[in-house]
């Protein structure tokens, strides 16, 4: 609560570092998802200086649309079915509302348990594609859920050359198989990747848990192919225009108290401008691809990081409120906090390429809430 800003964002720049991917294959992606790391720890960062303000966890929220029922014998559309209200732009969707989770370990160490699904889309240029991650942990809190020990298994299966995605500089191991490459650094770090056929990369990575080579190759070598597919449980029917949705973050400790970040951006291609080819963060595009000028994050869950107080506000029918925060890191942020009620706040967090709280406003108005599939939280 007291610790100086400078503090903070060290302590931020730690903890991304201790959820990057390990060793130096992912070099040509890093640019676009540090900076979507970054961002996402900024917007949190206000959680170690203020106070989280919690409400009621273990509530099942049902479908919630925030502009209020639709006409007269009319039900609120699942969430990935809806079409944008009348005299609403659609949101432009390169992250499907669905997606395929491809694969899935049967076995891992004892008291771990699934408690993050992440997806991302990627953009011309990216040598990886589209990536899964699935994150297997004994407890998660109800905000940011990275921290802490945890096992990892990246799932990209738009790969087009997977030779030059995998890090061949480790040890040689047998998966299944096909020639894995298994890596252990300082920190309880290690990590196994592999492709299984000729368009797929997987990696299995511990982070701040000392497993041994054998259980980790014996999680590696439990990896089968999954055709459940993943409902994102946050659907942005409504975003400015030139905003695209990028990534998704479901987590929980338990089926009741799930958590839903989605993240939106816009992207613009490089021009002549003060600085080219970077995007305001100082990061340069992917080879053929955009930059970045403005980022939008909503998160549905039982905490908010925003500061306290702020504007009193009404969205939707729901009492809100607008903070702001006046520290160098914060203050270009723009907040909105929606009490959705049945013990679930929407929190969304701004920045960039013109995004005013009008736009937030609006945004949370067309969005529709689902409860995620139960089943997997904590399994």
């Amino acid at each position: 609560m007291t610790r100086e800003i400078e503090d903070l964002i060290r302590t931020a720049q730690e903890r991304q570092a201790d959820r990057a991917l390990p060793a130096d294959r992912i070099r040509a992606a890093l640019p676009r998802r540090a900076a979507q790391a970054r961002r996402r720890r900024r917007y949190g960062m206000a959680g170690a200086a203020v106070a989280a303000v919690s409400v009621a966890a273990a509530v099942t929220v049902p479908v919630v649309l925030l502009r209020g029922p639709g006409p007269a014998g009319t039900a609120p559309t699942a969430a990935g079915a809806a079409t944008a209200p009348s005299g609403a732009e659609p949101t432009v969707a390169a992250l499907p509302q669905t997606y395929p989770l491809g694969y899935r370990p049967a076995w891992a160490p004892p008291g771990f348990g699934e408690r993050i699904r992440f997806a991302d889309s990627s953009q011309p240029g990216d040598p990886f594609g589209p990536t899964v991650q699935r994150v297997w942990k004994k407890q998660v809190g109800p905000g940011d859920p990275w921290n802490g020990a945890g096992i990892t298994l990246y799932v990209r299966t738009e790969v087009p050359d997977p030779a030059q995605a995998m890090d061949t500089s480790g040890q040689r191991v047998d998966i299944n198989g096909v020639r894995g490459y298994y890596s252990a650094g300082g920190d309880a770090k290690s990590y196994v990747d592999w492709s299984p056929n000729g368009h797929t990369v997987l990696m299995l990575a511990a982070g701040h848990f000392d497993i041994s080579k054998a259980d980790l190759l014996r999680m590696a070598r439990s990896v089968r192919p999954d055709p459940t597919v993943a409902t994102i449980p946050v659907n942005l029917r409504w975003l400015p225009e030139g905003w695209t949705t990028t990534a998704a973050t479901i987590s929980g400790q338990g089926p009741t108290t799930w958590r839903a970040e989605v993240s939106a951006v816009r992207r613009e291609v490089p021009t002549g401008a003060a600085t080219p080819g970077k995007d305001k963060r100082g990061v340069p595009p992917v080879e053929g691809g955009t930059v970045e000028t403005g980022s939008l994050s909503v998160v549905v869950g039982a905490v908010t990081d925003a500061p306290a107080g702020g504007k009193q506000l009404t969205v939707g029918g729901h009492p809100a409120r607008q903070p702001v925060r006046t520290d160098a890191p914060g203050r270009d942020l723009i907040y909105l906090v929606v009490d959705l009620g049945q013990g679930r706040l929407m929190t969304l967090v701004g920045e960039g390429a013109g995004l005013t709280v009008d736009d937030l406003v609006k945004v949370a108005e067309q969005a529709e809430v689902n409860p995620p599939g139960k089943g997997w939280i904590g399994n």
